[in-house]
């Protein structure tokens, strides 16, 4: 039995380093979902976000809920039109392929800081 234990290791460690890079899925607000009232900037703080991971907003869309990707003037502007991303649907998906900070918000939710957030991948 104990010499079966070294033939294992180096599979072993291939798996753990092949786990450590795949891509993740994150929903944001966690349980409390994509809506006025949650510190976004705390939900990513506590997060691990990397380049390839998802993004998943869950939310109510008969509120007039959205997700948009927005440039960062458009973010500083709340302004949603022209995004790069853009979904009213209740559940969107954004997966992060390109390097750099991303920009967040609601349309119509994010004057007061209510439904916004910036991450760098």
């Amino acid at each position: 039995m104990a010499t079966s234990l070294p033939n294992f290791l180096p599979l072993f460690l291939i798996l753990c380093y092949v786990g450590s890079i795949m891509a993740a899925v994150h929903i944001v607000g966690d349980q409390l979902g994509w809506r006025p009232h949650v510190n976004y900037y705390s939900w990513v703080r506590s997060k691990s976000i990397k380049l390839g991971d998802t993004l998943v907003f869950n939310y109510d869309a008969t509120k007039d809920y959205s997700v948009a990707e927005v440039t960062q003037f458009k973010f500083i502007a709340c302004n949603a039109s022209n995004a790069k991303f853009f979904d009213n649907s209740g559940t969107s998906s954004v997966t992060l392929t390109e390097p750099g900070q991303h920009y967040f918000m609601a349309q119509n939710h994010c004057l007061d800081d209510q439904m916004v957030f910036s991450v760098l991948v």
